[in-house]
């Protein structure tokens, strides 16, 4: 095969950012213990979730005896599931809730599978997981109402129609505890197999019991390598159909990209495997709407050789993959020269901020890349350390005993800048990671309130723009993405929020009115007593009187005050909450941002600060 010669242009933006959207799953058969031996590793990854299937009601579980007793005497033992939450959060890891499977005392025939044999007692049952969690101020960022009830009767012996209730039922009794509760399913394996008629009368029955669907989640293993593009694909179309979801976002919340089966020894073990992983976070960032991807497993069960550390806690290529992804930062830079087969071969992506440049590379084949040329321009670390990190079979050979426990680089060399290319040859399944600067982690960014939860709004799912908050940042990112109209909106709820905070734009591209729905603006509405009483919003130019976009949050009707502010759209915006906060705000508001048809190459990226000093 010829040379193959790209271009990475650090001077111009390009393409969805690579935001960390990609969380974690463990299965519950994962012991404490492994947990408790293993839990630094998620130091390492930026994943804001791990999604666990929690297997209450299998006493082989640790989890399986957390409820006991009887139906008429429900016993709780939280001290598990809680030292599991603490030790996770003490990584910066959130729990993504499964809750599954039926417990002890709502069992049929002592079976896990079968059940409950009382909706009201399963009702009160999540009443008690919501009050329990929110009493102790503990955010539980998702709760998702079991686990692959349509997976023949490997987990479920019911129906839709038996779920469906059940998924009423363990609605309402969160939200009665907590009204902040972030909900979802049906966790479906097999929605293609399942069948449209299934999903949709599951969505047109939860409807009319007006309970939410926050978010829709489904999973993708093996069979074919896209098969996770084939089934997100479908949930788009059926969510598509139905106005009232069009702020439920989609939650690819276990998935693995290899062809099963998943034998020891087998490409899940290997650098292939982490070859595949990479092109699917390459692909599914394309999936706007698919605000969570949770890679299937990060450790371990010692039934399936999927994870990305073994029960002994020794890493696979996968995880050297995670953490690889996890080192970019997010502001995603332009690639010429890739070759048109680059979806089963050579991939690149490349990003840069003000401390750290990076350049990932993969070959998701099975020939080798022979002198792949990699030219630099316009990069922005001028000097510092290049660290470079390889990895395929012949240099970590994880299935010949070559383990090992930690990342490193496999070559470390001073960076003046002056370097303009460099050459590498990938084996199958080899991957690299070419790390300027970035030698310190960067302080965390001090939130401006407490975190309740997000907001997002897919009107048009098939379009390319995007929208996201990154809590691991935390940042917003917007982006028309080749988009001319186009509403790329989220909003970040919080309680706690101080009297003024910074809010400050760094637009990429060239601002245009494209229509009457050109905006750029961020919005305030404020919670007086449990209501959403008024909203001040600021626009970087005014609104046109024509448009007349609904905001599906908050006040949901117009905002009470508006402001033009010409820093907003790339500048630091100093915005005064207090001021025009109505009469007994207690700090608890819904803040959205919101950029709308401002040209196909417009982007930005969002921070907020709290000002504490309220004299500056």
């Amino acid at each position: 095969m010829d040379e193959t010669q790209i271009l990475v242009d650090f001077s111009k933006r390009d393409g969805v950012p690579l935001i960390k959207k990609f969380g974690l799953f463990n299965s519950g058969i994962v012991p404490l213990s492994q947990y408790e031996r293993d839990a630094h590793f998620y130091d390492e990854i930026r994943a804001d979730s791990l999604r666990i299937d929690l297997y209450m009601g299998d006493d082989r579980f640790m989890l399986g005896d957390m409820v006991d007793g009887t139906v008429d005497n429900m016993i709780y033992d939280f001290t598990t599931l809680d030292t599991l939450i603490d030790l996770l959060r003490e990584h910066g890891v959130d729990l993504y809730a499964s809750w599954c499977y039926i417990p002890k005392p709502l069992q049929i025939n002592n079976d896990y599978r079968t059940g409950p044999s009382d909706l009201t007692v399963y009702k009160e049952m999540f009443r008690t997981f919501a009050r329990h969690y929110k009493e102790l101020g503990i955010r539980i960022p998702y709760h998702e109402i079991y686990n692959e009830p349509d997976c023949g009767d490997v987990f479920f012996t019911g129906g839709w129609d038996d779920y469906t209730k059940m998924y009423i039922a363990a609605v309402q009794g969160l939200l009665e505890a907590d009204k902040d509760a972030v909900v979802g399913g049906p966790s479906t394996a097999f929605i293609d197999i399942t069948g449209v008629g299934a999903i949709k009368n599951f969505l047109e029955e939860i409807s009319k019991a007006d309970v939410p669907l926050d978010f829709f989640s489904h999973h993708s293993y093996g069979c074919d390598k896209k098969q996770y593009l084939v089934r997100t694909n479908l949930a788009q179309t059926i969510l598509g159909q139905y106005p009232e979801y069009d702020t439920t976002e989609i939650h690819l919340n276990e998935f693995n990209s290899l062809i099963q089966p998943f034998t020891l020894g087998g490409d899940a073990e290997k650098s292939r495997g982490a070859a595949t992983m990479l092109t699917s976070f390459e692909l599914l960032l394309e999936e706007t709407d698919v605000t969570l991807a949770h890679w299937a497993q990060f450790m371990d069960t010692g039934y399936e050789p999927l994870g990305a550390i073994d029960t002994e806690g020794m890493l696979k290529a996968p995880y050297w993959a995670l953490w690889m992804y996890s080192r970019m930062p997010e502001e995603r830079v332009r690639i010429e020269g890739l070759p048109d087969v680059m979806r089963e071969g050579l991939h690149a992506m490349a990003s840069a901020d003000e401390e750290t440049a990076a350049i990932l590379l993969w070959n998701d084949s099975k020939t080798e890349r022979k002198e792949v040329s990699v030219k630099i321009s316009s990069i922005p670390i001028t000097e510092g350390k290049l660290r470079i990190y390889r990895m395929d079979d012949s240099i970590y050979d994880y299935v010949g005993g070559d383990r090992g426990c930690s990342v490193v680089p496999s070559e470390i060399v001073d960076w003046d800048g002056t370097s303009e290319e460099f050459s590498i040859s990938l084996e199958p399944g080899g991957f690299a990671l070419y790390l300027f600067g970035g030698e310190e982690k960067k302080e965390d960014t001090e939130p401006v309130g407490t975190l309740v939860r997000k907001y997002y709004e897919f009107t048009e799912r098939e379009k390319a723009n995007y929208s996201f908050y990154d809590i691991t940042d935390p940042k917003v990112y917007l982006g028309m993405n080749g988009e001319t109209s186009a509403r790329s909106i989220v909003a970040v709820e919080y309680e706690d929020l101080p009297d003024m905070i910074m809010v400050e734009s760094n637009l990429s591209g060239t601002y245009e009115n494209v229509d009457y729905n050109t905006v750029f603006q961020v919005r305030i509405d404020y919670e007086v007593d449990g209501e959403y009483v008024t909203s001040y919003q600021l626009s970087y130019r005014p609104v046109n009187e024509r448009r007349n976009r609904v905001l599906r949050w908050g006040t949901g009707r117009k905002a009470d005050e508006e402001e033009v502010v010409s820093t907003l759209l790339t500048g630091n915006t100093q915005i005064s909450l207090k001021e025009h906060a109505p009469e007994g705000w207690d700090g608890r508001a819904i803040i959205t941002f919101e950029m709308n048809s401002t040209g196909k190459d417009t982007c930005t990226e969002i921070t907020m600060k709290p000002i504490n000093d309220i004299a500056h």
